[in-house]
């Protein structure tokens, strides 16, 4: 009987301690902001510095967590640098929770909308 309630215990410690072992989001979020702040970098390291703008930035536009399946947060960026130019890159971008890695898996230029109005003709 001993053996059998050491083994339960034993078991339901080992399920505390796996459960325990997840990564918490603002490590995850950080782990975001460097691979965007990487991807900016790699984005504007081989263009003249005539065509970046002022100001190089990204905005993480969405980031949405999940509790099942392969992937528990998605995240959506949008990158910022050109000069004169209505335009950014999108990249979305996925955690797979095992292996406790980001895979980006889309990456498109965009233009930016005009919010100006126009008057009717």
């Amino acid at each position: 009987m001993r053996y059998i309630l050491r083994e339960r215990t034993a078991f339901l410690l080992w399920g505390i301690f796996l459960f325990g072992c997840g990564e918490k989001d603002p490590l995850i979020r950080e782990k975001l902001d460097m691979i965007c702040a990487s991807d900016l970098r790699a984005i504007t390291a081989d263009l003249p510095k005539t065509s970046l703008a002022d100001s190089m930035y990204y905005t993480v536009v969405s980031y949405k967590t999940y509790s099942e399946g392969k992937y528990s947060i998605m995240a959506t960026v949008d990158f910022y640098f050109l000069h004169k130019v209505k335009a950014k890159i999108v990249r979305k971008y996925r955690y797979l929770k095992e292996a406790r890695l980001w895979d980006r898996y889309f990456n498109a230029y965009t233009l930016i909308d005009d919010t100006t109005e126009r008057p009717h003709r």
